[in-house]
């Protein structure tokens, strides 16, 4: 994968992130920020259009297959009607506009601007941690799979021997078949 697509997907994991916070934290908003809320949502709206530019630009480079592009838009769009629904239903997104580099000041009432950051460090901390043992785990992969590759050659080996073995068996077996005939005729 290279650079440019591996960058629009941890943007895009970013605001998606970002707007999770924002339906995590519902229970704690007020009504009364609805307004302030539809403000601060801008810097979301903008990086979700940011990421989407990015994408058409990706796929008139030719960077990913359409199949590629069609998911990565899908999940553009549902990150786009999270967005929308979290803004009508009345959540404040003060704080995931300042989680994504929007600005945003204080984060409103249930969660402020730095316990936003500090659960996204923590959130960070542990997709690395997971990628290191997704690391882990295509190392033993490769491994395998070159001990699988080395081990189909012993067994082509040993084919070939079996079947070098059941040749000299039956060249046995009909010498032992030929000398019982001629031997029959003998006094014994």
């Amino acid at each position: 994968m290279n650079k440019a697509i591996a960058s629009w997907d941890n943007d895009y994991a970013r605001h998606a992130r970002a707007i999770a916070l924002l339906h995590a934290s519902h229970s704690d908003q007020q009504q009364q920020w609805h307004d302030e809320q539809q403000s601060s949502s801008v810097p979301i709206q903008n990086g979700l259009k940011r990421l989407s530019s990015h994408l058409y630009y990706l796929e008139s480079q030719s960077s990913m297959s359409p199949a590629e592009f069609s998911r990565r838009r899908t999940l553009l769009e549902g990150l786009k009607g999270q967005l929308s629904s979290t803004t009508e239903g009345g959540m404040s997104v003060y704080a995931a506009s300042s989680a994504v580099g929007g600005g945003g000041g204080g984060g409103g009432p249930g969660r402020s601007s730095s316990g936003v950051f500090a659960t996204l460090h923590q959130q960070d901390d542990m997709i690395d941690g997971l990628a290191e043992g997704v690391d882990g785990i295509k190392k033993r992969t490769k491994s395998i799979n070159e001990q699988v590759y080395s081990q189909i050659g012993m067994v082509d080996e040993i084919d070939e021997n079996i079947e070098l073995a059941k040749q000299e068996l039956e060249d046995v077996t009909r010498r032992s078949v030929r000398f019982r005939k001629e031997n029959r005729k003998s006094v014994w």
